[in-house]
């Protein structure tokens, strides 16, 4: 069995390391592997069956609801001549 030995520091003056350090405290069981758990939560992706599960309730509570498409009356756009020159300027700035 090869051992792998880390020090860590807890600053109980900065609230996160103090809050860790608390949660640390309240471990009934070995610190050493709710520290390994945690590392490992923290990199592995998102489990897939939460995601799921969530994809699922979403669809659910969206299964009943109609969407219509309100199409609002164009308004006739009066633009000045010195309005117009500017967007075309941006439009010759930005490529478009």
């Amino acid at each position: 069995m090869r051992l792998k030995h880390m020090s860590i520091r807890f600053n109980l003056e900065q609230e996160t390391d103090r809050r860790a350090w608390e949660h640390l405290q309240c471990v009934k069981t070995s610190r050493n592997q709710a520290v390994i758990a945690a590392i490992n939560a923290s990199f592995e992706p998102v489990n897939q069956s939460l995601t799921d599960a969530i994809r699922e309730t979403i669809r659910e509570c969206l299964q009943n609801i109609s969407a219509l498409q309100v199409s609002l009356p164009e308004q006739a756009s009066a633009i000045s001549e010195e309005e117009s020159a500017l967007l075309d300027s941006l439009n010759d700035l930005l490529g478009d």
